[in-house]
């Protein structure tokens, strides 16, 4: 156990106590023998950060300390070993004294044997200072050993004070204190009792009895240490606190004054998040960012959002700044009073005679957790300010739309100009609803020939020759904007990573007695999930393949390859169908994607109501062939290359296990609630649903083998490194879209950085991208008729 960095300000306090039975047996016979068992107790508070060694160098210095309660009384009568002392004064200081008189002494004595007769507690408490701390506030002379007595006095009778009332203690509260010099450190050490006690009692069961509450709360300890800190520094040392403190003040003022400003938020994204949080308010209820409530969780999540945006955007000038003025303030106090982080220390205490050792970590000064707390409360408060905004009117923004008007043929562009001369920016009544938008009175529909295919590609072009019928549409002086009604759309949450879409999709169930409206929502979420989700997975199963086509495998391996390229491709072919809208799919491209779903169908995610024999027989076969074409590997790292972590042939084989037996198990249960059904035998359902519950046990063992609890949040070094990028692609999306409406400037770097080989890939991804967000409005009528 090593020694810890001495912190500027060290506290030790303890509390001595009167065993209650002590003063009965000491007029017994067997009052000495007795003794040793009713002895008076010293409880040492733990104090983070202190070893062994330390508390018995200040034992060793303060020599008070390892007194108890009786033996202390005793003690006020001896000289303090501290500084010369005259025949009328001695070195103890109090509230009302720097030097205590003699006679005085005796008052205090006397206060101290009544406050023992009531059965008060003793605190005894020590406060060791760092030479060079004291030094450099001037309040010691390296040179000659004197020390500014008479500011440290000062410091305690305004400190002590606080402690007592934070602490709750009665008027009959009294102190004292001594400063020791002639030791290593500078110690101030301070009696304190009651001669008429209020602190709580509770029931202690090691001595069954009811005892006074001894320990002092780590606040009162932590506020004790600061307060000494603040009043022992220096003018210059305090004027540096304070213009720190003003500036941080003012940085904060200017990033709550700035936070929100409709006329400043023009990036839709921006707009979107604020719209979304004021849509989802709990009506009725306070509106408060600290809340927890579920109601309130889909908002926090985009006002999170917003602030993120701002932080890196409009704030991030401010916001970077007070981040790091926050921790050039924090930084002053390293050292003040907090021990190194991490050093193991003993924790001590005695009871009933018997000393209690603990071993304890200290936390020590952790500089970050303090500056993460300081960001956390700055976000609060600028949330706080959204939503005061919010009570006041709802957010309105200028305009966010590019003018469309060019996006119509030539002679659909005269056609409206001929019915709405000032027309710009136009879109269906249904998209315009989607954007919470709403009729506005006596609006008049435009109307514009539109031609409809028998079929289309998969880039949405039109195939054969088109027939033509009219449409409406409707400018945007037509509408009128409802937040209300508003929700976002597949191309909007594109530009959330996963783990965004994940949290979203949890807050959003979190909401109780969903509307309509809300219901659409989650499930509008949870498909812009399964398409993250999808994406992801696609960019993983391309690197795989692009390594296992740079294999040179061994004869005996050539087969597992051949398996593991075949299927990644098969697997491939299948996002891609799954990434498409059905309507663009040809109805052979829809039956190929059904039997590569079975396919790849994993055994966890499978419901037992869909386990018949017919569901489970394509994935099963799979998992045979790829058992069937491992067992003749030799090479093992094959298996790691792809798993993109450590794993042997013997742990691959015995997961692939796994699922056929999972499998096999919930078609176990499949068939048993089919027999349930069918029977009418009461003592056969019986024993079906007995049989059942202990497969749902069984596959609970197979899911925690299978996945592990300490590894369920782990990712792959391939999935991290796909999850980031991906991320990055999509911020840098979302900051390039600058218009709600208008052209997204998609950067498609994403493979590029992974390897130079699979350009052809980006380039699919990007038209799929650009095509799903052209044909955005399709592909959400088409997700709403599914999950409605």
């Amino acid at each position: 156990m090593s020694d810890l960095s001495s912190p500027n300000i060290t506290f030790m306090l303890q509390y001595t106590e009167a065993n209650s039975t002590y003063v009965d047996y000491t007029n017994r016979d067997e009052a000495v023998q007795m003794d040793n068992d009713f002895d008076l107790e010293t409880h040492r508070q733990s104090i983070e950060g202190m070893t062994e060694s330390q508390l018995q160098k200040i034992q060793t210095e303060v020599p008070e300390t390892t007194l108890n309660f009786q033996e202390y009384i005793d003690y006020m009568n001896r000289s303090y070993a501290t500084e010369t002392q005259s025949d009328e004064l001695t070195a103890i200081f109090t509230q009302d004294a720097n030097y205590l008189q003699r006679e005085k002494v005796t008052e205090l004595k006397q206060k101290l044997e009544q406050a023992h007769k009531n059965g008060s507690l003793l605190w005894q408490g020590v406060i060791s200072f760092d030479n060079e701390f004291l030094a450099a506030q001037g309040l010691y002379d390296r040179a000659t050993g004197r020390v500014d007595q008479q500011a440290i006095k000062t410091v305690m009778r305004d400190v002590i004070p606080k402690m007592i009332a934070k602490e709750g203690l009665s008027e009959s509260a009294f102190w004292w204190g001594n400063i020791h010099l002639n030791t290593d450190n500078i110690h101030v050490h301070f009696g304190l009792s009651e001669i008429e006690s209020k602190r709580e009692k509770f029931f202690y069961q090691p001595r069954h009895r009811m005892e006074y509450r001894g320990n002092f709360s780590q606040k009162t300890i932590q506020k004790c240490k600061s307060d000494v800190f603040h009043g022992l520094i220096n003018d210059k040392t305090r004027s540096a606190l304070l213009r720190k403190e003003q500036i941080l003040a003012n940085l904060k003022a200017n990033l709550i004054d700035q936070v929100f400003q409709e006329s400043r938020v023009v990036r839709s994204t921006e707009k979107n998040f604020l719209e979304q949080a004021y849509n989802h308010l709990p009506f009725q209820k306070k509106w408060r960012y600290g809340s927890n409530t579920k109601d309130f969780a889909v908002s926090k999540f985009f006002l999170d959002k917003y602030l993120d945006s701002y932080f890196e955007h409009d704030g991030k000038g401010i916001y970077q700044e007070f981040l790091q003025e926050t921790r050039a303030f924090l930084q002053t106090y390293e050292g003040a009073y907090s021990a190194e982080k991490n050093q193991t220390y003993e924790k001590l205490r005695k009871i009933d005679g018997q000393v209690i050792r603990t071993q304890g970590v200290s936390k020590g000064y952790d500089l970050d957790h303090l500056v993460a707390r300081r960001e956390a409360e700055l976000r609060e408060r600028l949330a706080n300010r959204i939503l005061r905004s919010f009570r006041e009117t709802p957010p309105k923004f200028q305009n966010p739309f590019e003018a469309n008007l060019t996006h119509f043929s030539t002679l659909n562009q005269q056609r409206i100009l001929d019915q709405l001369p000032e027309a710009s920016v136009l879109k269906s009544l249904e998209a315009w609803q989607k954007l919470g938008y709403q009729l506005a009175p006596e609006a008049k529909a435009v109307t514009i020939i539109k031609p409809v295919y028998g079929s289309y590609d998969k880039y949405g072009n039109g195939i054969g020759q088109p027939d033509f019928h009219q449409d409406q549409v409707y400018d945007i002086s037509q509408v009128e904007e409802n937040l209300l009604a508003k929700q976002l759309t597949l191309k909007e949450l594109s530009f959330f990573s996963t783990e965004d879409l994940k949290e979203l999709v949890d807050v959003a169930k979190q909401k109780q007695n969903r509307t309509l409206k809300e219901r659409q929502e989650l499930g509008t979420f949870r498909y812009a999930l399964r398409l993250s989700q999808l994406e992801e997975k696609q960019k993983e199963l391309l690197v795989t393949q692009k390594l296992l086509q740079q294999l040179q495998p061994l004869a005996t391996d050539q087969a597992f390859v051949n398996f593991k390229r075949r299927a990644i491709a098969q697997e491939l072919k299948l996002i891609e169908w799954q990434l498409t809208p059905n309507y663009k799919l040809k109805p052979e491209a829809i039956t190929a994607k059904k039997l590569l779903a079975q396919q790849f169908q994993d055994s966890v995610s499978l419901p037992v109501s869909k386990a018949s024999g017919e569901n489970i027989q394509i994935p099963v076969k799979q998992l045979q062939e790829e058992l069937q074409a491992l067992s003749t590997l030799q090479d093992q790292s094959i298996l790691s290359l792809l798993r993109g972590q450590d794993i042997s042939k013997n742990e691959y084989v015995e997961e692939l296990q796994t699922h056929l037996s999972i499998f096999q198990l919930k078609h176990d249960i499949y068939q048993n609630n089919q027999a349930i059904v069918a029977s009418t035998d009461d003592e056969q359902i019986r024993d079906l649903k007995r049989l059942n519950a202990q497969h749902f046990s069984t596959l609970k063992g197979l899911y925690s083998k299978l996945l592990p609890e300490e590894e369920s949040q782990q990712k792959t070094q391939i999935q991290q490194a796909i999850a980031k990028q991906m991320q990055a692609q999509k911020q840098s999306q979302r900051q390039n879209l600058q218009q709600a409406y208008g052209k997204a400037r998609i950067d498609t770097s994403f493979m590029r950085r992974l390897t130079a080989s699979l350009s052809r890939a980006q380039q699919a991804d990007k038209r799929a991208l650009a095509e799903r967000a052209r044909s955005d409005e399709r592909e959400e009528q088409e997700d709403y008729r599914q999950n409605r």
